[in-house]
C-alpha cells in the first residue's frame, strides 16, 4: 500500500519534500483551461526530473462524457483523449476521471441516457488504449451502481474504478465501507479528504466526518495490498504530517489481498 498526495506541478516544483513519496498524483489536467495552455515545459519537467510513479487526473467540471448534448460530448471526448496523451507522455501508470454524473436530476431517462452515452464514449476511448490504466471516480453519485455498470459492460482490462471518500461523505447515500466493498475488485486508487458532510471542502483526514467516523481505520482492513491512498487537499500545509499519520494506519495488519 502507498500513501501520497495530489498536487499541482507548481506545488511539486516548490516542495522538493514531495518527491520522497514513491507515487505522486499530478492534478493539472483536472484544472479548467490547463489543456488549452502550452504544457510542453511541464511534460519535459516530468520526463527529466521526476522519477516517481505518476497518477494523473483527467479533465473535469463541464466535460461530461455522458452528456445528452452531442457537441458537449464531442468536446469532452477530445479533452479526455488529450489528457490520456498527456498521461502517456508523462509516463504515468494511471489516469483518473471524475464522472460528473448528476443524480439530482432524478429522471430515469437522464440516468439511462447518461449511461448509454458514457458507454459509447468510453468504448471509443478504450478501443485506442493499450497501455494506460483508466479509472472512473465518483463525484456526486449517491451510490456506485452506474459506474460499476459502465466498467462491467465494457469489460476492458485497462478500465477500472477509483474511490473518492470525501465525495461519498457529502453526496453518498451508502455507507463508505459498503461502497468500497462493492467496487474493491476494480479499485486501486482511493482519494482521501474530509468535510462536514455538507460541503466538499477537501480538508484534513484528521478532521470532520472522516475522522469522527474512524473511516480510515475501518477501511484499512478492507484495502487491497496494491491500494494507493492519495490525500486530495485544497490547502497543502500539513499534508506531509497527514501522510505520515496515514502511513501509520496503512502499516497496521489488515485483510487486504
Amino acid at each position: 500500500m502507498e500513501a501520497t498526495l495530489g498536487c499541482s506541478l507548481s506545488d511539486l516544483r516548490a516542495n522538493t519534500a514531495f518527491r520522497r513519496y514513491q507515487v505522486i498524483n499530478v492534478e493539472n489536467p483536472l484544472y479548467p483551461g490547463y489543456l488549452e495552455s502550452d504544457y510542453e515545459e511541464d511534460l519535459q519537467y516530468l520526463g527529466s526530473e521526476i522519477q516517481q510513479r505518476l497518477i494523473i487526473d483527467g479533465p473535469y467540471i463541464d466535460l461530461n462524457l455522458g452528456s445528452p448534448e452531442p457537441k458537449a460530448r464531442q468536446l469532452a471526448l477530445e479533452k479526455a483523449l488529450e489528457a490520456i496523451a498527456f498521461a502517456k507522455r508523462s509516463g504515468a501508470e494511471e489516469i483518473v476521471f471524475l464522472s460528473t454524473f448528476l443524480p439530482f436530476i432524478g429522471l430515469a431517462s437522464y440516468e439511462r441516457g447518461w449511461i448509454s452515452e458514457s458507454l459509447r464514449s468510453w468504448q471509443a476511448i478504450m478501443e485506442r488504449e493499450r497501455d494506460l490504466r483508466i479509472s472512473l471516480c465518483n463525484t456526486f453519485e449517491y451510490e456506485p451502481t452506474n459506474l460499476i455498470e459502465i466498467v462491467e459492460a465494457l469489460d476492458h482490462p485497462r478500465l477500472g474504478l477509483a474511490f473518492d471518500i470525501g465525495h461519498c461523505l457529502v453526496w453518498g447515500k451508502l455507507d463508505t465501507i459498503a461502497w468500497y466493498r462493492r467496487i474493491r475488485d476494480k479499485c486501486r486508487v482511493i482519494y482521501a479528504h474530509s468535510n462536514d458532510g455538507q460541503v466538499d471542502a477537501h480538508q484534513s483526514i484528521r478532521t470532520g466526518k472522516l475522522a469522527e467516523l474512524g473511516l480510515l481505520q475501518r477501511l484499512r482492513a478492507e484495502l487491497r495490498n496494491d491500494s494507493i491512498v492519495i490525500l486530495k487537499y485544497f490547502e497543502k500545509t500539513g499534508t506531509e504530517a497527514d501522510i505520515e499519520y496515514l502511513e501509520g494506519i496503512l502499516s497496521r495488519e489488515g485483510n487486504g489481498g
